[in-house]
């Protein structure tokens, strides 16, 4: 889709366009994919008026040519909807971009209302945006989404390199290759209801290219890949990108596939020149519009007549306007009335062509006979083919096949997975096609935290983690954070199943970390302590693969407590521990960061043995979230926590056990300001959407309002007796970015607790 519109993001185009020439890593085609069409030189026509007459001939060969514009292109449903109505039959179809996605679906026989129902069913916001649903990925995926809740992941294969694409380009292939089914063996593209051609650019020689045979849906997918933003395709060795870069508006192409007649489908949403100086992105902005116009130059001269329509106040990203934009098409098409309808047809002729084209069109989809994997070999191989067996001899569900192709995408090693139907020794197949990711694994996760829970001491803090998936086995890995800042340290661990299938896992660890932890009293904060553990451990466990964990382990770490600010007095001997854990977490919500549908639950129960110095204790807690969608832009929720030491008296558990205050956790009091042996916590509240960001910059911008109750008992300072219970109402704007959650609010409880505060990093 391109985006080489005249739109207010003038930088972003600008780099889009600089960039067309520096990308060469993209998700590869299996070798089995038929070869695309060979590099065509454009086809060299002497101008002519874009008014032209037609010719002498009753019915000349006559081409639509629909030009790139990314949302834009959805006029040119309404410029095939007028056609229609008039009974003005195409012969050929060209197009680039969104003009390749709307002329190929036009190609395979459907009709302009049934392309209109297809691009409005689709989930624009999460086909561009790029990411797997939350629910979607596994459950690993789903830890790192929650604690790493940004888009900063980088790859380590070839040193530090950023993504292929800030999308994958998973989600449009899906739809795709849904689109496309039945068109599965294409011998040429002049094989469908109406002969078909799409350009993309050949990025190893930097010049056009014309798909006219080989996998339909692969040469859609070619035809709409923007540099940067989506993953480029690789079809037997050659990267390619989209088409916009070098013929946005192919009249060439249809000139140079035998057409007597070439009716042009123009997106114009220009302001007009730029009359002052403006800023310098603007004048950038003004000058990449000026070279792409100019690049469509001749091809707009070529045309013999020249649909423009007019889209002033509409974007190439605004793909949630389709229903506004068609029409203007139609009038754009409605103005060029008595050039068009020279070629339309009489009733009966037309009834004959509809025939003959409909004659041609498939719809009906063979029952696969078997299943076949390209892209990944071994366990991997085996288990995408063990979990579609129940797909043999069936009708092909095309909803569960994307379901299935975006959990396989979830486990983090590719880049996207499709399917299509192959016929092998006389049999029909599934064949499924997996694109790994080129730059990894190694995966680098990148997190930056700030914390402004005290506006007076804002606290800074970076994060990593580096992931080698595969290591020593199928789906093991090793998993490593690294974090300083107020807090700053090392974990790592090395996560194993027991077999490459099996949901048992065994998962050795160590670790040393220094946390933070302020201490309060009498509601002020007085003094300052890092909370030091270095240790190692083991744990065995059941993962179900995308929701939940259940882990039993054993610790043994030295703890001690630095003081860096003391004014409490507080000591606590050095000492080694023994932990004996067992642990449960659950992932059934839609989002990592606010959700607004499903339920979360975490358990632990943990047995401490010191060696020195205290006395054992046993340390439970649970916590429950439910979320509840209104309809599409608000939800309530409800949280309830607690937890108890059985009984241990402060001065056994210390710094270790639970701590209430702080954002979205008793707002209105200081992070740790509670902090006692047993604790319940209770949180209702109401989320609403305020507005959508665009997919690459982010989900969007949430309103939060909630009321907060709690208690804290044997409280480890005895004069915060008082303050042990603990109320408060709270509000926040929430603003879900690339960078991870932007948040602001503040909070108003008991005994004169007020609070605002910011951050960057998690909520809830």
């Amino acid at each position: 889709m391109s985006l080489y519109r005249r739109t207010g993001r003038t930088l972003f185009r600008s780099l889009i366009l600089l960039i067309t020439t520096g990308i060469t890593h993209s998700q590869t085609i299996p070798a089995t994919t038929p070869s695309p069409a060979p590099d065509l030189a454009p086809a060299t026509t002497a101008p002519k008026s874009q008014d032209a007459a037609p010719t002498a001939s009753r019915h000349p060969r006559v081409a639509l040519v629909l030009e790139g514009g990314g949302a834009l292109g959805f006029a040119h449903i309404g410029v095939l909807q007028y056609l229609e109505q008039h009974h003005i039959p195409v012969d050929l179809v060209v197009g680039t971009s969104m003009g390749g996605l709307v002329g190929g679906l036009y190609a395979t026989g459907r009709t302009p209302d049934e392309i209109r129902e297809l691009v409005q069913d689709i989930d624009w916001t999460r086909a561009i945006g790029g990411r797997v649903p939350f629910s979607d990925l596994s459950y690993r995926r789903k830890q790192d989404r929650i604690e790493y809740p940004n888009r900063l992941e980088f790859g380590l294969r070839h040193g530090i390199s950023l993504p292929e694409g800030l999308n994958s380009g998973h989600e449009v292939g899906l739809i795709l290759d849904a689109a496309t089914l039945a068109d599965y063996n294409l011998k040429s593209f002049d094989d469908l209801p109406v002969p078909f051609r799409c350009v993309a650019t050949n990025m190893n020689t930097g010049k056009a290219h014309v798909f006219d045979n080989g996998s339909l849906a692969r040469a859609l997918r070619a035809t709409m890949s923007i540099p940067a933003i989506f993953v480029p395709v690789v079809i037997d060795g050659v990267t390619y990108t989209d088409g916009a870069a070098v013929d946005n508006l192919p009249v060439d192409v249809a000139k140079a596939n035998g057409a007597d007649f070439i009716i042009a489908s123009y997106l114009d949403n220009s302001g007009g020149p730029q009359t002052t100086p403006g800023s310098f992105l603007a004048t950038t902005g003004n000058f990449v519009s000026i070279a792409i116009a100019a690049n469509e130059m001749h091809s707009i001269e070529a045309a013999d007549i020249l649909i423009t329509s007019k889209l002033q106040g509409f974007t190439s990203s605004m793909f949630t306007k389709s229903s506004e934009i068609i029409p203007k098409g139609v009038q754009a098409a409605e103005a060029k009335a008595k050039l068009l309808d020279r070629f339309a047809l009489t009733d009966a002729e037309w009834a004959t062509y509809v025939a003959q084209r409909n004659s041609r069109r498939k719809t009906e989809v063979p029952d696969p006979q078997f299943v076949t994997v390209a892209g990944v070999t071994g366990p991997a191989r085996v288990e995408i083919e063990r979990s579609l067996q129940q797909v043999i001899h069936r009708p092909i569900n095309t909803a569960f096949l994307a379901k299935e192709m975006t959990r396989y995408v979830g486990y983090g090693t590719l880049n996207a997975a499709g399917y299509n139907l192959i016929d092998r020794n006389g049999a029909t197949g599934l064949s499924i096609n997996a694109y790994p990711r080129y730059n990894g694994p190694p995966f680098l996760d990148l997190a930056i935290n700030i914390d402004g829970g005290d506006t007076q001491d804002v606290l800074f803090g970076m994060a990593g983690r580096i992931i080698f998936q595969n290591l020593g086995g199928f789906r093991s890995e090793w998993r490593t954070d690294i974090f300083f800042g107020y807090s700053y340290g090392v974990r790592s661990e090395y996560y194993r199943p027991f077999t490459p299938h099996s949901n048992f896992f065994y998962a050795p660890r160590a670790y040393a970390t220094s946390s933070r932890f302020d201490f309060y009293n009498e509601g002020s904060r007085t003094s300052q302590y890092q909370i030091n553990q270095n240790g190692v451990g083991f744990d065995v466990g059941y993962t179900w693969r995308r929701n939940a964990e259940l882990r039993i382990g054993q610790d043994e770490y030295w703890y001690s407590v630095s003081k860096r600010v003391d004014f409490d007095n507080l000591s606590i001997p050095p000492q080694q521990q023994s932990v004996s854990s067992l642990r449960y977490t659950y992932y059934g919500t839609d989002n990592a960061v606010l959700p607004f549908r499903g339920v979360n639950t975490f358990l632990r129960v943990e047995r401490h043995e010191p060696s020195k110095g205290n006395d054992p204790f046993t340390l439970a807690e649970a916590r429950v979230a439910g979320y509840l969608p209104l309809n599409e832009k608000n939800s309530v929720f409800l949280t309830a926590s607690g937890g108890t030491a059985f009984g241990a008296p402060p001065e056994v558990t210390d710094l270790q056990g639970f701590p209430l205050g702080g954002p979205f956790r008793l707002g209105s009091y200081g992070r740790n300001e509670l902090l006692g042996t047993q604790y319940w916590l209770f949180q209702g509240g109401y989320e609403r959407k305020i507005f959508r960001l665009p997919p690459l910059l982010g989900e969007g911008v949430y309103a939060v309002g909630f009321f907060e109750g709690g208690k804290v008992y044997n409280n480890l300072n005895p004069v915060d007796e008082l303050e042990s219970e603990a109320w408060d109402g709270s509000v926040a704007v929430i603003v879900r970015t690339a960078l991870g959650p932007i948040y602001i609010g503040g909070a108003a409880g008991n005994n004169d607790h007020r609070k605002w505060w910011f951050g960057l990093g998690h909520v809830f």
